[in-house]
């Protein structure tokens, strides 16, 4: 079902001067990929983030290189280089970025062959071989290996290809009342997140995974241990065996934090060849609620809180910081950070934010050797001071030395107090009244600074409303349908609302709201499109109590309301979604998109996404998220495919996304190629849209 959320996800932000991003690749490393293979028991994985600066036009100017290298060899050896080469499989080539460690810069490895090794490299913008290696790994990253030489075998002992890796951040509320049994003796409680870097082939099947665990937790009770953190495979409200591991053993216990209150960290590789490990993966990267995350005690050793893993919603805040930006201004010519606020959230169903990950990335460019001992979000508008309201945990008793000037400095936090969830909602409504600031040991006031948004005082204005399947000639929406308002300003920040939890749909996000004929709107999608015109849109759920006929919508953001404009509400108005290449169908047999290279055959059941076909039996309340244990039907709805009517299996609200319904038809034995599709519900006919059948 996650394919349906790529309709709503164009929320992009404009390149305006200098943008940083960050690119994650993996590496599974191994004797046998060394050119010649090296006869040796080791092998290693490597997890390689890409941190790169682009220019206004998306071209690469720097950046740094970040490396994560688990490895195990039987003993003891010394490793003399860690590098990144060009080269295809089977084939050597010389390294193009280096991290530093030579024969002369060795590590040492003790007597159990096991460990870890962070490095980060730079790519100056004058490293013409280094920058042409990020851009070739970014088209191609199967041309450029990770390779760890030692001094037994200098030419490489472990080597692996790499391959750009997927990355999904998840989290949810943990109780002990979602385990089954629900646990009675503790009221304990916290905030689980996971961060997972994942890679598959070219035909999509599972090479590696690495998953940083973190639980905040509070309300323990001191003296006792976690022995285990992990994800097993299961639903809500049944047991489900470990398919992705912590690592956190019994053997390898945690004691539980003086004051009960604490944070359960574990990075791990994982064993995809674990029983269920592979679908648990698969689940992460599609439908996290069928995964749940549990953490364990010597006390409870099955298990002492637990939540099914949730999306987090990703909001990102690029920021230039500058020397001037601070106050009073700062002199330091040539200093810079270019980096991002990404806050990863959930909601509750008043849209505020209940809990969330906020992860700071600064690519920073000084004059020389720099020890940062600050980096934080403060509230205040620019021009003036303010207080620090989101720590990312770097300081004066914890500080992190940049070397040579150049670095990147990333830390994610988890959002959980009341004093930092309350300035999260702050700048996810009026980002301008917060900046991001870098405080070092000769500037602890603040060395580089930038706010995260420009101030923007204008009220919404609302220039078009038609169905949300984007067809021009749909003005007419349905009441319980979806319908996209286009506009300027409607929202300070975008959002596609991925993070609620709970059943229902909130009618208020990032200070943004609608209401249609009086009635509140739930809100589906925030957005903004650099380019169009107008650049700005809202989707929303008609109210099922809207009356129908011509209906005042009212936008309202931070700064004030729109001037009403009205639409035509109806009990149905029927909408197929459909993009530039066909409608938005899914064969039933496997649930694949109907493509040009997949295209319906005669007899198949397809899915048609659709909106606008009213009211279901049972009926649902305006906001409500469809569950998937009950199937609410639209009733009235035909089909024609081509000139043929298509037999109507069903027609019945999405599960797990509020407005949207499926209409499954069987695919009429006929003519082939591209054919038309319509529906009608009642006496109204949908938009027409093309499907491939062979």
């Amino acid at each position: 079902m996650k394919k349906l959320i790529g309709l709503f996800a164009l929320l992009s932000v404009a390149l305006l001067g200098q943008t940083a991003e960050t690119i994650p690749f993996r590496a599974v490393m191994l004797p046998s990929n060394e050119v010649p293979a090296v006869t040796i028991a080791a092998s290693g994985a490597a997890t390689v983030l890409v941190h790169v600066v682009r220019d206004s036009s998306g071209n690469i100017l720097s950046g740094s290189v970040d490396f994560n290298v688990s490895y195990q060899f039987p003993g003891a050896v010394t490793v003399t280089g860690l590098h990144i080469h060009t080269g295809a499989a089977g084939a050597n080539g010389g390294v193009t970025i280096n991290t530093g460690i030579s024969s002369a810069s060795p590590v040492a490895v003790d007597a159990t062959g096991k460990g870890v090794i962070d490095r980060q490299a730079q790519v100056a913008a004058d490293a013409a071989t280094a920058l042409d290696t990020i851009r070739g790994m970014l088209t191609d990253p199967s041309g450029y290996y990770v390779n760890m030489h030692t001094t037994d075998n200098p030419g490489g002992v472990i080597r692996g290809q790499l391959q750009r890796a997927e990355l999904r951040v998840l989290g949810g509320l943990m109780s002990p009342a979602n385990e089954v049994p629900a646990v009675t003796t503790t009221t304990a409680s916290g905030i689980g997140t996971v961060i997972a870097y994942i890679t598959r082939d070219t035909i999509g099947n599972l090479t590696s995974a690495q998953i940083a665990f973190q639980v905040d937790y509070t309300g323990m009770t001191e003296g006792q241990s976690f022995t285990g953190m992990h994800i097993h495979y299961g639903a809500a409200g049944a047991n489900g065996g470990v398919t992705l591991d912590s690592g956190i053993t019994s053997a390898a216990s945690v004691p539980v934090a003086t004051g009960g209150s604490g944070t359960l960290y574990a990075k791990a590789e994982m064993n995809i060849f674990r029983l269920n490990a592979d679908k648990s993966l698969y689940a992460l990267l599609n439908d996290p609620s069928g995964v749940y995350l549990n953490v364990h005690t010597n006390v409870n050793p099955g298990g002492v809180m637990r939540t099914q893993l949730h999306d987090l919603e990703h909001i990102q805040f690029p920021v230039t910081m500058l020397p001037d930006n601070e106050v009073p201004a700062v002199t330091a010519a040539g200093a810079l950070g270019q980096g991002n606020f990404s806050a990863y959230l959930l909601r509750d169903q008043t849209g505020s934010a209940v809990a969330g990950l906020g992860l700071f990335n600064v690519n920073y460019r000084f004059s020389g050797d720099t020890t940062i001992t600050g980096f934080h979000i403060h509230e205040a508008a620019a021009g003036t001071n303010g207080p620090v309201r989101i720590d990312s945990g770097v300081s004066s008793s914890s500080p992190v030395v940049g070397t040579g000037g150049a670095g990147n400095l990333t830390r994610a936090v988890t959002i959980t107090s009341s004093s930092a969830l309350l300035a999260l909602n702050g700048l996810i409504a009026n980002p301008e009244s917060f900046y991001i600031n870098l405080h070092t040991t000769t500037n602890p006031g603040g060395y580089v600074r930038g706010q995260l948004a420009t101030a923007n005082t204008n009220k919404p204005a609302v220039w078009g409303i038609i169905s949300a399947v984007s067809d021009g000639t749909l003005k007419t929406v349905a009441q319980g349908g979806l319908m996209t308002i286009f506009g300027t300003d409607i929202s300070k920040v975008t959002t596609d609302l991925s993070g609620v939890t709970g059943t229902q749909l909130p009618t208020s996000a990032n200070g943004t709201s609608v209401t249609v004929g009086g009635t509140a709107a739930p809100i589906i999608a925030l957005g903004y499109v650099p380019g169009f015109n107008p650049p700005a849109y809202a989707v929303v759920q008609v109210p099922f109590e809207t009356t129908g006929g011509s209906q005042p919508v009212v936008v309202t953001n931070p700064n004030g309301d729109s001037t009403p404009v009205n639409v035509t509400v109806a009990t149905v108005a029927p909408g197929i979604f459909y993009d530039s290449e066909a409608g938005i169908a899914f064969n039933m047999s496997n649930f694949s998109l109907v493509r040009n290279s997949n295209p319906a055959k005669a007899g198949d059941q397809i899915a048609l996404l659709t909106t606008g076909l009213g009211q279901t039996t049972p009926a649902l309340a305006t906001g409500q998220i469809p569950s998937a244990n009950t199937q609410n039907l639209a009733a009235g709805v035909t089909a024609m495919i081509g000139t043929q009517a298509a037999a109507m299996q069903s027609a019945y609200a999405v599960p797990g996304f509020t407005g949207m319904y499926f209409v499954v038809v069987t695919v009429p034995a006929g003519p082939t190629g591209s054919l038309p599709v319509v529906l009608t519900s009642g006496t109204a006919v949908s938009n027409k849209v093309m499907i491939p059948v062979n």
